[in-house]
């Protein structure tokens, strides 16, 4: 008796059913879900090293993402009226996953990042002093120049805030609040914006449901305050990612990508 059968099926047909289950389901008084995708995934390579045992400290690459896995456990079935992820890249390259959120129906912005000069700490100058790297330690002169004691680093520019946007851009589109589902541990005042908790609570004050998605190490205290639990129980929850890492493993993906903008919104 043949107990098993053998498949035709290749993994990127597993993973275009997978996808197919996870996109569509518009409807207008759906569900508005946002994801902080740099966050999310930096939240995950963090979960993955403590539970291989891995130094937090220790250099690893980005762990692949399954996009589509993180979508059900936002989503959930529900009706979706609204899917934005907002991330970064850089010299032009998208990690794969921002490809399967796209063919998941998100919409997908990867600003390129940018270089900054960030002030640096007494522990930062000591740092670079052992590594030999004074150069990068610059003193402040005639207009235009790094501040004192500064060094040039490459960072996001405008992710949080576009998000912030396109937040408060649901409050004021949709007729009668929904749920907001908010994929991101930060509640951090922003660059050029309040930050996302204070737009969570703009959110809950109008009537919004709000659902917290992030990893426990990487959420902010604020989230968990416990007046902040009391004012707005009922309304607001947390969903933590940690207990499904390993489901979050896409072992099927195929790296880093060139920027191709047919497959983005």
């Amino acid at each position: 008796m043949q107990r098993f059968r053998t498949s035709s099926s290749t993994i990127e047909d597993d993973l275009s059913r997978a996808i197919n289950r996870v996109g569509g389901n518009e409807r207008p008084d759906g569900i508005h879900v946002f994801v902080d995708s740099s966050n999310i995934a930096i939240g995950f390579a963090e979960a993955l090293k403590r539970a291989r045992g891995i130094d937090k400290n220790e250099f690893t690459k980005l762990p692949p993402l399954a996009y589509h896995s993180l979508a059900l456990i936002m989503e959930r079935g529900r009706g979706v009226a609204k899917r934005v992820l907002v991330g970064s890249s850089r010299d032009n390259v998208r990690l794969d996953y921002m490809y399967e959120a796209a063919q998941c129906g998100y919409e997908v912005s990867a600003l390129e990042r940018v270089e900054k000069f960030k002030e640096a700490k007494e522990s930062d100058i000591e740092k670079y002093k052992r590594l030999g790297a004074n150069g990068n330690i610059t003193s402040s002169g005639s207009g235009g120049e790094a501040p004192l004691n500064a060094f040039k680093t490459v960072t996001e520019q405008g992710v949080d805030e576009i998000l912030h946007m396109k937040m408060l851009e649901s409050m004021v589109d949709t007729d009668y609040p929904s749920t907001m589902v908010v994929a991101t541990g930060d509640a951090a005042v922003a660059e050029y914006s309040s930050g996302f908790l204070k737009n969570v609570e703009r959110a809950l004050e109008r009537g919004w449901k709000v659902e917290l998605v992030a990893w426990k190490r990487s959420m902010s205290y604020a989230y968990r305050d416990k007046a902040f639990a009391k004012k707005w129980a009922g309304q607001f929850t947390i969903v933590e990612l940690d207990d499904f890492q390993e489901e979050l493993l896409g072992i099927y993906t195929k790296g880093p990508r060139t920027f191709d903008a047919s497959n983005f919104v």
